[in-house]
């Protein structure tokens, strides 16, 4: 009995270590290419242009050039991608959150490379994307080939998948807490402990392959952030007021670009040389726009701009960035996302500087502020945004401001717009999926658990009662030398046989044993397996292999299955209550 009781200890600690163990294995492996991709977008724009960085690269190009270059590499990019889905094996891909939650945690590496040479055709030519997209994609895709190599389980697959995401954001802005906590906060959108380890771990091997690389410099060098006032703990919820405001209405823009370019019946490359061609025109009077807007960041923090010109800025970047993304161009929103919370954070402070000197801090902190205010907006996801910019500055003096702006700016945003800009691709492939329900497209495989409780059909009526009393089951199932299930046994047959034989060592689990129990596979639907239950008075399902040999892999719950209903009819009431919607996961 001993033996017994230990024995679901003892394996969940193995498959721990071995989630572990793969987890370092993908965050050696994703990371290592995370960084060839950063490296190739970090050299692609010298190519092209001239200078110390993009901006002054394509400050310093003519008019002429600085118009052409990004229509051009628009088209050159729709190209590669159009060209590259005739590869093949190349012909589908999607997106991270659709690998998850409805594939399972597959994501097919050949569109992923196809669309990273795309991305680094937009980044050479200054496309207004972010290049996060892409690294972070690529490294999903290597992490979901190592858990299919590897014949992992469902929801394996899945943690290792997310260990890629996460080894790809640290590579990109070097912030191995703030990655785990965007895969914990939007991909998963909980914080399991046995998910959230191995996460870690591969954010934290791939950050230090990111230092080995390129450093360990913060991602944006500030002075020290300090509360100058204690009106500043209005201030900063008034700036997350505006900047969910904000957020909401980047949403709003990406949606309408991206419905407007469907509607257009352009080609992808036309689409995309279209969007390249209105930020050329652009970068003639306003270089700043250009790339991801990662160096106009940093030349607002060493040199602060007027009122005037960051709304400008801000107005453009609103526009063309959903541009961009309308047209099919490959790409983040990420750190554009954080370029327009610091044009609004500082035309903020310097209206505050400017209407009261001395009350509130420097421009600077509300530029980060409204950094983290806008992401935690977007995203709806409040805690990773203030781990992400407080990685990024390493001052702990921003986090108090970051926490009272981020906040308030997400319930804000949440209440504005349902979705988060990571939401909503998955809510379109749920919607054209099935009208009734997200959950009806999923599938037993993402719900199931890999722990059982079996015994072998010569076991005693004895050894039955000691197993029932300690697993705490009503039913366990019967399977042969090769794992193959034969059937199950209920607790109430065993007490019964117990009371007519009077010898438990009289009668086995054979004799007791029920053939004809429900059973479901990986792949069936959810709303058949509801009906599964009904027709069964048990709690869990045994779970088959889905090749037709009968192995018993798992178990599904009937708990399970209603409290994944539950969630996601509470998220289909939030769209007409959207101030009451729960934090959603990406």
């Amino acid at each position: 009995m001993l033996r017994i009781m230990l024995g679901p200890e003892v394996n969940t600690h193995r498959r721990a270590a071995r989630v572990l163990i793969r987890a370092l294995a993908v965050g050696l492996l994703s990371g290592a290419a995370a960084l060839v991709l950063r490296w190739a977008a970090t050299e692609a724009p010298h190519l092209v242009w001239p200078g110390t960085d993009l901006v002054d690269g394509v400050a310093r190009a003519t008019p002429l050039r600085r118009v052409l270059v990004p229509a051009l590499g628009g088209l050159v990019a729709g190209l590669v991608l159009t060209l590259g889905t005739r590869l093949p094996g190349a012909a589908r891909g999607w997106d991270i959150l659709e690998a998850v939650v409805l594939r399972n945690g597959d994501l097919p590496l050949r569109p992923s490379l196809v669309r990273g040479a795309s991305s680094l055709v937009t980044q050479a030519s200054a496309g207004a994307v972010g290049r996060e997209g892409p690294i972070v994609l690529l490294a999903a895709a290597v992490a979901s080939r190592v858990g299919l190599r590897w014949t992992a389980t469902t929801r394996e697959r899945r943690i290792l998948l997310g260990c890629g995401v996460a080894s790809g954001l640290a590579c990109a802005y070097n912030t191995p807490l703030g990655a785990a906590l965007f895969t914990m906060e939007i991909l998963f959108g909980s914080f399991a402990l046995d998910a959230f380890a191995p996460l870690a771990v591969s954010s934290a091997v791939a950050t230090v392959l990111a230092w080995a690389a390129f450093g360990r410099d913060p991602v944006f060098r500030v002075a020290p952030v300090a509360i100058a006032s204690s009106w500043e703990v209005v201030l900063y919820p008034a700036l997350g007021v505006l900047g969910g405001m904000a957020a909401a209405a980047f949403l709003f823009a990406l949606r309408t670009a991206a419905s407007r370019f469907q509607r257009s019946g352009l080609s992808r490359p036309a689409a995309m040389a279209l969007a390249g061609l209105a930020l050329g025109l652009v970068t003639v009077r306003w270089p700043e726009v250009v790339g991801n807007g990662r160096e106009a960041i940093a030349a607002l923090f060493e040199r602060p701009w007027t009122v005037g010109h960051v709304l400008t800025l801000f107005a453009l970047r609103l526009v063309l960035t959903p541009l961009a993304v309308g047209s099919g161009t490959v790409g983040g929103v990420f750190t554009p996302t954080l370029f327009l919370g610091a044009m609004l954070g500082q035309a903020f402070g310097v209206l505050v500087q400017a209407a009261a000197p001395g009350l509130g801090a420097e421009p600077t902190t509300y530029a980060l502020v409204g950094m983290g205010a806008l992401l935690a907006g977007t995203t709806h996801a409040p805690l990773m945004s203030v781990v992400m910019v407080f990685e990024m500055t390493l001052d702990y003096g921003v986090v108090v401001p970051l926490l009272l702006g981020a906040a308030v700016a997400s319930l804000v945003a949440t209440g504005l717009s349902s979705t988060s800009v990571y939401t909503e691709a998955l809510e379109r492939q749920t919607d054209d999926a099935e009208p009734g329900s997200a959950l009806d497209v999923r599938r037993v495989g993402d719900l199931a658990r890999t722990e059982q409780v079996t015994v072998r059909e010569d076991l005693p009526l004895s050894g039955l009662l000691d197993t029932f009393v300690a697993s705490r089951r009503n039913h366990v199932y019967v399977v042969d030398s090769t794992g193959t299930f034969i059937g199950a046994v209920n607790l109430h047959d065993v007490n019964q046989a117990l009371r007519d034989t009077g010898d438990p060592e009289a009668v086995a689990a054979r004799d007791v044993l029920r053939t004809h129990f429900e059973t479901t596979t990986p792949e069936e639907g959810l709303p058949r397996v509801l009906e599964r239950f009904a027709a069964q008075n048990s709690e869990r399902l045994p779970v088959l292999a889905g090749d037709g040999s009968g192995r018993l892999v798992g178990t599904i719950s009937k708990r399970d299955v209603l409290a994944a209903y539950a969630r996601d009819l509470l998220r289909r009431r939030a769209h007409t209550a959207p101030i009451d919607q729960p934090e959603r996961p990406s």
